[in-house]
Order: C-alpha cells, then sequence, then structure tokens
C-alpha cells in the first residue's frame, strides 16, 4: 500500500486554477439524471467554479479550486504503476479541502472511497486493512501518523500551479458498481464495511435534497465527520447543490459553534443528539442571534421529544427537523415534518422520498400499526451489502431489498414511525427481555435534566444493568431520588445493581455515545471492594 500527503498550499493559492472552467449557462442535473458520483461532482464544479465550497480558517476554497485538486488526484491515482479501475484508496482526512480533493478525485479516477476516522485505534485500523487491503492510503501532514504506516510516501501539492482547462474524462464505472467503502463504528463490535454503489450515494443526497430545504445559496456550519455516513450525507447534498460548507470547529468547546453559526452567517447546522446536548448544557444556543439560520437537522440517533421541543423554541423561526437513518442505507430513511413535532412526541416520522419503511416481524410478515416489530427499509439508497461477508448480508438484506434496520419500532395509524430501541440491546434478565430503553426512559422521563444510559453487566451468573448518569445542566444529581423512582416503576429484575454519576458520556469517532467503552467499565465497577470513583476516572481519560 501506497502512501499519499497532500499540501493543500496557501490561502492565496486557492484562489487559484479557476480560470476557464465555469461553462456558461450550464445548469447542474439532479443527482437521478447521473449515473457516477464523481461526474455529478463535476458537473457542478464547472458550473459553480467562481462559488465558495469550503470555508476555513485558512482561506475561501471555490469549487475551481476543489475540481482542480481532485484532478490532480484522479492523474496521481490513474498514472500508478498497476494501477486498475476499482482500486481501493482509503482516506485518513479531517474534514478539509483535502478531503474534497482526495475523495472525488478518487471516483473520477475509477476508483472506490474508503474513509478512515483520523484518530483510528490500532485493533480496528488492523481489521480494516485486513478486510479491504487498501492500495492506496492519502492522508495529509497533519493527520499522518507515521508510526501507523510505514510504506512509500508520495507528496502532492493540490495548489502548485493553476490548470487553465479541465477536461472531463468520463469515469467508467456506473450507477451500481461500488463507490464507497463505509465502515460502521463498531461500537458495539468489531466494524463491517458497507458496500455503497453510486446509486446509493446519488439516490440518497436526491431523497433529502426533496425533503430540506437546501439550495444553492446555503451555508453549513460542518462538525460532523465526512468519514461517517450522516457527516457524509451532509456533504454529498450541499455539494451536489452548489451550496458552502463552512467548517466549525472541534466540539471540545461547545460554544464556539454558536459563536460560528453567528458569525459566519451559517443558514443550517446539522448533528446527532449528543452534539445537540452539548449546546444546551455548553453551547448557550439561544442566546445570540442567527438571522441567517434557516433549519437545523438531528439524526444519527434518537433525540427526546423535550430536547427536541427545546432546539425548536430557541433556535426558532428557523426549523427543527427530526430525522432517522442508518450507514447501511447511507445516511437517512424518514423525517418528521416540523409542524408535526409536537403532536407526533418521539415520532421519527414518515419514509422520504423514494423509501419504502415497514414493520415487520421474524418471519418477515408485515405487522399492522401499534405493533411492535423490526423496522424495515426498502429503495435504492440501500447497500448493496457487507463487503466479504455474505453471511451478514443474508442476514439483513431480503431477496426483495429489504434491510432490516436492527431498529425496534412501531408506526400508528397514521404512517408515523416510533422507535424503540436496538434489537441487539436486548438482554435477557431471570428470564425476561428487557431493553435499556426500559430503564433509561424512566429516568429522563421522571428527571429531563438528565440523561442516562443503562449497560447491561454479569453479576456472577447473573445479568443485571449498570446505570450511567450525567447532568444536563451541571445541577447535582440526586442519586436517592433516582433510586426510589426506579424501585417504584420498575421491576426488581429490571432494577439496575449500580448507578454512577460521570461528567459526560465517551462518545465514538462520530459523536455517538461509546457503549462498549462504558461496557468495558462494568466488570471492575462491579468486582468486589471497587473503587466508587473509578468509572468517573476512566471515563475522564477516555476523553
Amino acid at each position: 500500500m501506497d502512501t499519499l500527503l497532500l499540501q493543500v498550499g496557501t490561502p492565496a493559492e486557492a484562489s487559484a486554477g479557476t480560470t476557464g472552467l465555469a461553462a456558461a449557462g450550464y445548469h447542474a442535473p439532479s443527482p437521478m439524471t447521473a449515473v457516477n458520483l464523481g461526474a455529478a461532482f463535476f458537473d457542478v464544479a464547472r458550473a459553480r467554479a467562481d462559488h465558495p465550497a469550503m470555508v476555513t480558517k485558512a482561506g475561501t476554497f471555490s469549487y475551481g479550486w476543489i475540481l482542480c485538486a481532485a484532478e490532480r488526484v484522479r492523474r496521481y491515482l490513474r498514472n500508478r504503476p498497476g494501477y486498475v479501475a476499482g482500486a481501493r484508496v482509503a482516506l485518513q482526512l479531517s474534514n478539509s479541502p483535502e478531503y474534497l480533493a482526495a475523495f472525488y478525485g478518487t471516483l473520477l479516477a475509477d476508483c472506490v472511497v474508503v474513509p478512515l476516522p483520523v484518530s483510528l485505534e490500532t485493533l480496528r485500523r488492523r481489521k480494516i486493512h485486513e478486510l479491504c487491503r487498501p492500495d492506496v492510503l492519502i492522508s495529509c501532514q497533519e493527520d499522518f501518523n507515521s508510526q501507523e504506516y510505514s510504506s512509500l510516501i508520495a507528496t502532492l501539492k493540490l495548489a502548485e500551479d493553476s490548470i487553465e482547462e479541465t477536461s472531463f474524462v468520463p469515469p467508467r464505472r456506473k450507477d451500481h458498481d461500488l463507490a464507497m467503502l463505509l465502515f460502521t463504528s463498531g461500537s458495539m463490535g468489531m466494524p463491517k464495511g458497507v458496500m455503497l454503489s453510486h446509486r446509493n450515494l446519488l439516490a440518497n443526497a436526491e431523497s433529502i435534497l426533496h425533503e430540506l430545504p437546501i439550495c444553492a445559496d446555503d451555508r453549513a456550519l460542518v462538525v460532523l465527520p465526512f468519514c461517517h455516513a450522516f457527516g457524509n450525507s451532509v456533504l454529498q447534498t450541499h455539494i451536489l447543490s452548489g451550496a458552502t460548507l463552512l467548517l466549525g470547529r472541534a466540539l471540545t468547546f461547545p460554544s464556539l459553534i454558536v459563536d460560528a453559526l453567528h458569525e459566519l452567517g451559517a443558514t443550517s447546522f446539522s448533528a446527532v443528539p449528543e452534539v445537540y446536548g452539548m449546546l444546551l448544557k455548553y453551547g448557550r444556543l439561544g442566546e445570540r442571534p442567527l438571522p441567517a439560520l434557516r433549519y437545523m437537522t438531528v439524526a444519527g440517533g434518537e433525540l427526546r421529544y423535550d430536547l427536541a421541543a427545546e432546539i425548536a423554541a430557541r433556535i426558532s423561526p428557523a426549523s427543527f427537523h427530526v430525522m432517522y437513518g442508518q450507514s447501511e442505507a447511507v445516511a437517512r430513511l424518514a423525517s418528521l415534518p416540523c409542524q408535526q413535532l409536537h403532536i407526533r412526541r418521539g415520532s421519527i416520522g414518515k419514509p422520504i422520498w423514494g423509501v419504502e419503511l415497514a414493520i415487520m416481524d421474524e418471519a418477515k410478515r408485515e405487522l399492522p400499526p401499534g405493533d411492535v416489530g423490526m423496522l424495515c427499509a426498502r429503495g435504492e439508497n440501500v447497500m448493496l451489502g457487507y463487503w466479504q461477508d455474505p453471511v451478514a448480508t443474508a442476514d439483513v438484506l431480503s431477496d426483495d431489498g429489504w434491510l432490516q434496520t436492527g431498529d425496534l419500532a412501531h408506526r400508528d395509524e397514521d404512517g408515523f414511525f416510533y422507535l424503540h430501541g436496538r434489537a441487539n440491546l436486548l438482554v435477557k434478565v431471570q428470564g425476561h427481555r428487557v431493553h435499556p430503553a426500559e430503564i433509561e426512559g424512566v429516568v429522563e422521563a421522571a428527571f429531563p435534566q438528565t440523561s442516562a444510559v443503562a449497560i447491561p453487566a454479569a453479576r456472577g451468573e447473573d445479568m443485571r444493568f449498570i446505570l450511567f448518569l450525567t447532568s444536563r445542566d451541571d445541577r447535582p444529581i440526586d442519586l436517592a431520588q433516582i433510586r426510589a423512582t426506579c424501585q417504584r416503576e420498575l421491576p426488581p429484575y429490571k432494577l439496575p445493581v449500580h448507578y454512577e454519576v460521570v461528567d459526560r458520556f465517551p462518545l465514538t469517532s462520530g459523536y455517538k455515545i461509546d457503549r462498549a467503552a462504558l461496557a468495558l467499565l462494568a466488570p471492575r465497577i462491579l468486582a468486589p471492594n471497587a473503587r466508587q470513583s473509578y468509572a468517573r476516572d476512566s471515563l475522564t481519560q477516555s476523553q
């Protein structure tokens, strides 16, 4: 595997290289009319050559500049000895102009993108490399870990000089060819490689553009990593619309997100529930005027109704969109109309354009309204399958195209869907099937300022729960009241055997609660003579 380091050049160079790219009177086509995501990007970039594609602290990068940079990556990949179409190219890059150049340049070279988090644990990195054996790793000096890779390093300067004319070399790979291998977070186990075709990516972008008010003049503040499904969908929908991406700062200081929304004139913002929790607790959302803001979206997990209602109130008159999706369907499957937020409390909404949803039993028969079963999805956005894992693919994909999402849910008489938690989190306790959400819901309903995560843990031969708790507003948590509520509302077999207060929950690289990290603490917490503060100390160290 070769390693390629990208150099972005100086901010002054970022405006170079766009001369002669704009096609007068050209209109970018709908994603559904394209057959290759790289080609769709090329069309938009030519039409929007002088428009800002990305704004960073280093400067503004136009679509023309990104196109020239992507062309450099394409040429490098195509000119490599032994080049073959379909070669896998790993991207270990943070959100940046380099990421855009590497992503679209790889597709234009008829290769397959394998996005990876910059901070990747050694075991997971080795497993992913063993699974997909990438031909090339693309990184940049800031993100590259030379201790992890010993392959030959080449350097490519993306703004070395201007490219006066970028002639289009049509990619050969089409609709149902593999475009991206997106590895799941693996928060409850080792990651799987989700195989996504050009059609999968283009179809879901089109679906989202039918649901959200995204337009060419949008300025979207981005904090979600592009290497994850949700962040990738934000990238694709805005780039294919010719809009502008504003890079936000790390979530170490959530208050800076609100400052950036104000100072950069952001028109939209998308995040997972945990990020919105940070904004409510630390970010002073609603305290600064955001006159340019038109909407915010949440996906990547279930956001409690009370929190969704609070966010909607704080950003009004901007709209708040509750959405649902997963990596195996590229990004999003359902959306709740804004006017239904207070009517359909806790609902994820209805299927987005081009998607079917159904609730099915174990025999894959559709269940009537009100019955809880497996939430299944069908549409052109559903993955091709798991990389080199036909058994896991057959477990979730039926012959007629239905994907088992892994989420338990029900639908009401009007066709709105409601989640009941991940099916793989169900555990047996004293012969009863128990879902952690049942315990978490009791606590959070009684104490809205508290967030709870129930983790199953073996105590001898008995499976019970440890309940981790954190405050949403820094007010002290009254463990005596929480214990009393649990004893009153829950049967004995659901009662947690331990309650642990932490400053914050550990998060995955996609900013979701890392249940696996919490589960690793369980044996030591339950061990005889374990220090009460151990979990808190360990969690602080894991941040």
